[in-house]
């Protein structure tokens, strides 16, 4: 005869390893989009200290011409914003 508590163990065992294996498989997935958002943020460091270093390289070669775009980039935004 079918005994349902023991049935029910067995049930139960096998729920808590699909339900164990789910939790593995997104522990897993965690640990690779962790890896792949520190990757990208590598990136975006590194490619902003080039930025940032071109942008002193051509402030030191050409004082005169980076005050005049300076000047020039914020008196169109001020006659942008002032018009809104």
């Amino acid at each position: 005869m079918n005994n349902p508590q023991s049935n029910g163990g067995a049930t139960s065992g096998s729920i808590k390893d699909r339900v164990k294996g789910l939790v593995d498989q997104g522990e897993e997935k965690i640990g690779r989009i962790k890896t792949r958002v520190i990757d990208v943020r590598d990136q975006a460091v590194t490619r902003g200290s080039a930025v940032l270093d071109k942008t002193t390289d051509f402030i030191k070669a050409n004082p005169l011409k980076a005050v005049a775009i300076a000047f020039g980039v914020g008196y169109i935004g001020m006659r942008l914003f002032r018009r809104s």
